[in-house]
């Protein structure tokens, strides 16, 4: 009886726990694009619903005459011209689904598809050039100064 080849078992492959901070900009970066392009606003904004611009007015005294002046800030707004989370979930003062989201998200896509897919290549394109070209200086910064402040298991450029 012929003798039967034992497989081998596979060698596991090791995986870098550490957090890789070029893989984490390009995921904020891409969802940038995307989320000011369709949504209108940031993704800080998009995910929390907070977004920048007039929150109310003061009184202020110029030249012995009193005016209002409107101060800016980040507040909740809903019922703006951007689309949040908060509003397409029905959190807070909104209603589900916002107000007119369907119709603002409709024209965002009209306006902005092209110039959308344009940055999220050049975005795309820009990581990977880049990436290649500092792949030393990232080798050095992984392998020689992560470790020297104890930080190669836990952060990767």
């Amino acid at each position: 009886m012929a003798r039967r080849k034992s497989r081998k078992a596979k060698p596991r492959s090791r995986r870098s726990r550490a957090f890789n901070i070029a893989n984490a900009a390009e995921l904020y970066l891409t969802t940038d694009v995307l989320t000011r392009n369709f949504m209108g606003t940031n993704p800080l904004g998009f995910f929390t619903g907070q977004e920048y611009g007039g929150t109310g007015y003061t009184s202020v005294m110029s030249g012995g005459r009193v005016g209002s002046q409107q101060t800016y800030g980040y507040a909740y707004r809903p019922g703006a011209t951007s689309i949040t989370l908060p509003e397409l979930l029905g959190f807070g003062s909104a209603d589900i689904g916002g107000i007119n989201t369907a119709s603002i998200l409709k024209d965002n896509f009209k306006a902005n598809a092209i110039p959308a897919i344009m940055q999220y290549a050049g975005v795309k394109i820009g990581f990977t050039v880049g990436k290649k070209l500092l792949s030393q200086q990232r080798n050095m910064i992984n392998n020689k100064i992560l470790p020297l402040i104890g930080m190669k298991q836990l952060v990767r450029v």
